[in-house]
């Protein structure tokens, strides 16, 4: 019988003493167990039935409950009978998915049958179980969670000494917290075309994806091996979640076997699809760290030493990145940096709204800068747009750089991308979408998070002028994220939220990435649409292949036969909510 219900609670208690070997002489570990732990159980007055099952020593402790339990409280009592009576099986009380035991006058398969066992042989068994079915409230788990932590503390305690005083020790300088977020956002499709066996790679994925597997095939296997080729081929963790919501092959991160060949869902499936995801990309990098010649890691074809020596030249000259059009270019400059980092090339594709969303500015923003930085010679586009595939461009040599005399190109610094990585993760947030703040403020609390202090520092820092610096200070310390002194606040990313909050502007990088993903779709699904039209009637593709459902339909049209993209779009928008909602709960 399972312990809990569908929803993960807990409707009985089952504590299982098992018993490894016969002792020659005196009880077996379980029943002295037993024996100590239903002593326990009747001084606390909390009604309990024990029962011999499977070997001659097997023992289980029911405990009916009056009211479910959380799975959380259930864990940590089990973890404390544990420690009292180290025969306790824990596997039934801390899986409340999985976790089942024989209930009593059931078979075995050694032949025996699971019996009560009462404490008074002479006793009236229907007694005791009209006791049992009383059952335990909260405050009785709560009594025996107390019992057995002051009986721990004094076994661990006896026979030692009083304890020392702790030494002083002077307080260590607290470091900020850094933010955390992936390094490049997605829409859902990886934006970044290295080369055409990276496209095989891809469709061979997403043909995997849309496969579905047989119901009385194994689910976990097949789906993990999945996840391990997404991991092998750079999805992020927002594209995997995303997958993982229709795509048939990861049918077991939404659902659970029920009942021989059926299948029902999971309570907690985004949760458990990102510990999966987890799994994987922990077993890929120990895959990678011991095949390194195998693995397709990381190869620096010019891409990292041109992102250094494009960093260091953009250093050198800070008004071409002042006022609000400035760092905004800048932001878009770190970002063709960092995927410059991340893929040690110096040519790529770039979809300018997953180039938006890594560098916190919008598309119509990061269009401009991408104009501005090609015509002053930081990049080069050698290729248009053409259906689903983006401008592909070409990251040039500094225009400022100097030509010295080296016997060698020096090694980048390997702190780069991580230092690019924080940089936008911060300019990126939603407090600088605020009115009156704006990237030239989150330039400045870059700076002081970098440890400049002081105007003229703050001035050579970010090249804003004396009067901006002053006023920045002020709003920065009205929001709390610098201190009387002009320090920055320690607890970064809480007071950065709070303020964001405060202002009215949490989530609304959120809403941007929802939007941008919904055109990315949008656009996937008319192209998919011409591709659908343009085929002969014979050789027509088949629309359902494809992991989200929404784009294996037609798409939607005008009355008058027209595409109807605003209609397609408000479609995806409201299929993203949903599933946002869904995720949220």
């Amino acid at each position: 019988m399972y312990l809990a219900d569908v929803h993960g609670t807990f409707r009985f208690l089952a504590f299982d003493f098992d018993a490894t070997d016969t002792p020659t002489i005196g009880l077996p570990d379980s029943v002295a167990d037993t024996i100590a732990f239903t002593s326990t159980l009747r001084s606390l007055r909390i009604p309990y039935l024990v029962t011999a099952s499977g070997s001659q020593w097997g023992r289980h402790v029911w405990i009916r409950l009056a009211n479910p339990v959380a799975a959380r409280t259930v864990r940590s009592l089990a973890h404390l009978v544990k420690r009292a009576h180290r025969s306790l099986d824990l596997s039934p009380l801390t899986n409340p998915r999985t976790g089942c035991v024989r209930i009593p006058a059931s078979a075995h398969r050694s032949g025996t049958c699971s019996t009560p066992v009462l404490a008074d042989p002479a006793g009236d068994p229907n007694e005791q179980l009209a006791l049992f079915s009383a059952g335990a409230t909260m405050l009785d788990l709560r009594r025996l969670t107390k019992h057995l932590t002051m009986m721990l503390t004094v076994l661990d305690t006896a026979g030692t000494s009083a304890p020392t005083p702790p030494e002083r020790r002077p307080r260590p300088v607290e470091t900020p917290t850094a933010l955390s977020g992936p390094t490049i956002v997605g829409t859902r499709t990886p934006g970044i075309r290295l080369d055409e066996a990276s496209d095989g790679h891809r469709s061979a994925l997403h043909a995997t994806l849309s496969t579905p597997i047989a119901l009385n095939d194994d689910h976990s296997g097949p789906a993990f091996a999945v996840l391990l080729r997404m991991a092998a081929n750079g999805w992020s963790s927002d594209d995997v979640l995303t997958a993982a919501r229709t795509a048939p092959a990861l049918e077991y991160l939404r659902t659970s076997r029920y009942s021989g060949t059926g299948r029902t869902e999971r309570p907690n499936a985004h949760q458990f699809a990102a510990r999966q995801w987890s799994r994987a990309v922990t077993a890929w990098n120990a895959w990678t760290d011991t095949n390194p010649r195998r693995s397709r890691t990381v190869i620096d074809n010019g891409g990292r030493v041109l992102a250094q020596q494009i960093q260091q030249a953009a250093d050198t000259d800070r008004s071409l990145w002042t006022g609000h059009a400035g760092v905004h270019r800048r932001c878009v400059l770190d970002a063709l940096c960092l995927v410059a980092w991340e893929t040690g090339r110096t040519e790529f594709d770039i979809d300018q709204r997953r180039l938006a969303l890594t560098a916190g500015v919008t598309q119509p923003t990061a269009s401009r800068s991408l104009s501005w930085l090609r015509d002053n010679g930081w990049i080069t586009r050698i290729d248009a747009s053409r259906g689903a595939r983006s401008d592909r461009y070409r990251m040039e040599p500094p225009p400022t750089a100097c030509e010295v005399e080296s016997q060698g190109v020096p090694a980048p610094d390997p702190t780069l991308g991580s230092h690019l990585h924080q940089l936008l993760l911060h300019a990126r947030h939603d407090l600088w979408t605020a009115p009156g703040l704006g990237g030239p403020c989150g330039a400045t609390h870059r700076a002081l998070l970098s440890g400049h202090r002081g105007v003229a520092s703050l001035v050579h820092a970010t090249g804003h002028t004396p009067a901006l610096i002053a006023e920045h200070l002020e709003q920065l310390q009205d929001l709390g994220l610098v201190t009387r002194c002009g320090r920055a606040v320690q607890k970064v990313v809480a007071v950065m939220a709070a303020a964001a909050t405060r202002l009215g502007v949490a989530g609304v990088v959120e809403a941007r990435q929802r939007l941008y993903t919904a055109e990315s779709l949008m656009w996937e699904w008319w192209q998919r649409e011409l591709t659908w039209r343009r085929a002969p009637r014979l050789r027509k593709p088949i629309r359902a292949e494809h992991p989200i459902p929404l784009l294996r339909g037609r798409f939607p049209t005008k009355p008058d036969g027209r595409a109807d993209f605003a209609g397609a779009l408000g479609r995806l928008l409201a299929s993203l909510s949903r599933a946002s909602a869904l995720e949220a709960a």
